[in-house]
């Protein structure tokens, strides 16, 4: 019993975690939009890397969280 509620605990964290990413990703992406087309500068570049890591990042726990949620399932 103990173990399902130290993996109950680890599935909501990841699952908080992946949400805060993804909105992260969002403002960032709509800052690079505000800077292409109001500000017409080119220093936007260095947001895709960090938004690209942000979502990579994301993509990992969400791919974690599934394999944690077919333990849960099993025991």
């Amino acid at each position: 019993m103990d173990a399902n509620k130290v993996l109950e605990g680890k599935l909501a964290d990841y699952r908080r975690f992946t949400m805060t990413l993804i909105i992260l990703s969002g403002y960032l992406y709509i800052g690079v939009l505000i800077s292409i087309y109001e500000y017409h500068s080119t220093s936007y570049y260095y947001l895709f890397v960090l938004i690209t890591l942000l979502l990579s990042t994301a993509f990992y726990f969400v791919k974690k969280l599934k394999v944690l949620q077919q333990k849960l399932r099993e025991e």
